[in-house]
């Protein structure tokens, strides 16, 4: 359940970090808050409107209204997790939700909206300055000395050149799984799943596309897995594009099948290239607690490592024609558009 909001008395937005930012209105040059201290945001899988009641909600507040020196001198430490979808992401986010050291912040509606802005042919002056003050305040710790640790959505990921330019200072983890992985997911959600691969596509087709050489006819042509395939590879292809372009200095590489045979060493990498307190004790600690064996997104269903593996090979037997037949497919597409089938793992570098 969600804590009472107090909107009707007067509340300091550029300060008090409990009302995180949730949607950005380009045409107003305004940003909605939404009011999720640690508890509330704990007790959702995502900090979106699917999740978050209207009542918790601000008005929109302009830009403008917002005092700078505020904002500044609330700001702290802020890091993303970016990522292919269905690769524990969620589950990481979880992980760092570590009182007096992180909180992981899971998929913020905002960043979502900055994102759609940039989708499209429209263009507004302040909507960069907007995008700036947006990551000060979703970097605000909700306790001293804590750092906050932003997932977006997959929606997100053609901005991350926006977000780093943003904020020089912050880091970035790129998190996938390999096309396998994510066309068994894909499958193995029947209906729901397939549409959710077409909805992908188009989202990543006119912002990271790949040189295919097909037409719109021709995709129309495309089985589920062949679409969905297509979108790994737009995603996996741009996300080499910013290894080159930000260095492993600021962006480091982690395979989720790492993260699964390895939690506690993997999670103690990443506190370590985001600067955290986080020693490998207590990484080790978050490894064996309960998180690891809940479901991150269906709160409260026991899950866990050899579920998940089980779960991954019934849908690699369900499915099995189907999955081999998108993969040489995509292979050899890889091949035609020069597209990688892997990332260089560089969180342990």
């Amino acid at each position: 359940m969600q804590a009472q909001a107090t909107i009707g008395a007067e509340v300091d937005y550029a300060i008090e970090a409990a009302w995180v930012p949730h949607n950005y209105d380009p045409r107003q040059d305004e940003l909605t808050f939404a009011y999720l201290p640690r508890q509330a945001q704990r007790a959702i899988p995502f900090l979106d409107p699917r999740f978050i009641k209207r009542s918790d909600e601000s008005p929109g507040i302009k830009i403008a209204q917002l005092p700078e020196h505020k904002i500044r001198k609330t700001a702290g430490p802020l890091h993303f997790i970016f990522h292919t979808g269905f690769c524990c992401s969620t589950l990481l986010t979880r992980a760092l939700d570590i009182p007096g050291v992180s909180m992981g912040l899971k998929e913020p509606a905002v960043l979502a909206s900055f994102a759609e802005y940039w989708s499209n042919s429209r263009r507004s002056v302040g909507a960069f300055e907007a995008l700036s003050v947006a990551l000060d305040l979703l970097s605000r710790p909700l306790a001293p000395g804590e750092t906050q640790v932003v997932k977006p959505s997959t929606s997100v990921n053609h901005i991350i050149p926006q977000i780093l330019h943003a904020r020089q200072d912050c880091k970035a983890i790129l998190l996938y799984s390999s096309l396998d992985t994510f066309l068994r997911a894909i499958a193995r959600r029947g209906v729901e799943g397939r549409v959710y691969a077409r909805q992908m596509y188009r989202q990543f087709a006119p912002v990271n596309p790949l040189e295919t050489g097909y037409s719109d006819d021709d995709a129309m042509l495309f089985s589920d897995l062949q679409i969905a395939a297509q979108a790994w590879l737009m995603q996996i292809s741009f996300l080499e594009q910013i290894t080159k372009r930000f260095g492993i200095g600021r962006v480091r590489v982690l395979d989720a099948e790492t993260f699964l045979s390895d939690p506690g060493g993997a999670l103690t990498q990443v506190g370590a290239f985001f600067d955290l307190a986080l020693t490998l004790d207590r990484a080790q600690q978050v490894a064996a607690s309960s998180i690891f064996r809940e479901h991150a997104k269906e709160l409260g269903r026991s899950f866990d490592a050899i579920a998940h593996k089980t779960q991954h090979e019934e849908a690699g037997a369900a499915h099995r024609e189907e999955l081999m037949m998108a993969k040489d497919w995509a292979r050899a597409l890889a091949i035609r558009c020069d597209a990688p089938l892997k990332l260089s793992e560089s969180i342990f570098s």
